[in-house]
């Protein structure tokens, strides 16, 4: 399995896991925007691909959603997963990890 493989199977869950809750909550903008960005991971097969779908999560606090605890938690769970990949990725290759 590579890198992009890894981080799209480690992060579809958490993708859908978040769709799932704002669904349960009838909360259908919030829903359909995760679902958006679940979808843009799922087609993914290039690094330039991978930074489309952390744009367009890097604008989840412009969107206007309101969160309960357990959206926002995941939320920031996926939000920090994501600036961990974009670290890992930008870093280089002189820089210790």
């Amino acid at each position: 399995m590579d890198a992009l493989d890894t981080i799209k199977a480690e992060l579809a869950p958490r993708l859908d896991s978040l769709v799932e809750h704002f669904q349960s909550l009838q909360e259908p903008r919030a829903a359909a925007f995760f679902s958006g960005i679940a979808a843009a991971l799922a087609a993914v097969q290039e690094e330039a691909d991978l930074l489309e779908v952390f744009f367009a999560l890097s604008t989840t606090a412009f969107q206007g959603f309101s969160f309960d605890p357990v959206a926002a938690a995941g939320v920031d769970d996926v939000l920090a997963y994501a600036e961990q990949i974009s670290h890992a990725f930008t870093a280089g290759s002189g820089a210790i990890h």
